[in-house]
């Protein structure tokens, strides 16, 4: 057995191999990991650039490995995507729109499966001892990875998230699982639409889920210190 020669490995966005479903990933693994949290960046994003959460949640949870993969597509202004945002207008519809998003999404969801399977395999624990968080973009990936996959996972968290809505692409039929969900979002975020709380919670209740939600007061679209807090009173 490879000696560890700190509490934490910290693994410098490395390939989890080389198949066209392989994602960039950054990892930060103790000696004994009892438990894995993999979070998802939002848009314009990357692994890397979500790394600092480890830094606050490490100390609460010292026997958990954490993942922060980076999307597959590159952003158009930078950073990455899970999937495609289509602009309003031109004909489309906002139904069109979360259409668009969620077939694009869905698409997106094959390789977080993947890497949720070796996860498992490496650090030879239960798929229930594997959470998933996602903000924004990363938080509608962290439900449908959720959902679709074919164990259930332990916990899930959008915060800030896309909506989660039914789709020609995505129906009650494809849904494999019924996680215990947090949904967070701030009273004043500006990127994501007002009702996209309200939609995600209609979808989850169509499927007989309860999530849990927190919506937070002066709140814009980040994570914020209480946001982080409900987060780790979940995750608890």
């Amino acid at each position: 057995m490879k000696k560890l020669f700190c509490t934490f490995v910290v693994t410098l966005t490395f390939l989890l191999n080389f198949s066209a479903n392989a994602l960039e990933t950054k990892s930060y693994i103790p000696e004994n990991p009892t438990r894995a949290l993999i979070f998802i960046h939002g848009y314009g994003g990357s692994g890397e650039r979500m790394t600092w959460l480890k830094d606050r949640l490490k100390p609460l949870f010292p026997d958990t490995a954490f993942y922060f993969p980076t999307a597959p597509d590159k952003a158009p202004h930078g950073g990455y995507e899970w999937f495609v945002i289509p602009e309003l207008g031109e004909g489309m519809s906002r139904e069109d729109i979360y259409q668009e998003m969620m077939k694009d999404a869905l698409r997106n969801t094959a390789p977080l499966h993947k890497l949720i399977k070796e996860i498992r395999q490496n650090l030879n624990i239960s798929y229930q001892d594997i959470d998933i968080a996602g903000f924004s973009q990363g938080g509608l990936m962290a439900l449908l990875s959720a959902l679709t996959f074919d164990d259930n996972l332990g916990k899930v968290i959008s915060l800030s998230g896309v909506p989660l809505v039914f789709t020609s692409d995505f129906t009650k039929s494809q849904v494999k699982t019924a996680p215990s969900i947090l949904l967070i979002q701030g009273n004043r975020d500006n990127i994501i639409p007002k009702d996209s709380l309200d939609l995600t919670k209609q979808t989850l209740n169509a499927l007989k889920i309860t999530p849990v939600v927190r919506e937070i007061p002066n709140m814009s679209h980040t994570i914020s210190s209480e946001a982080l807090q409900e987060l780790q009173t979940f995750l608890k």
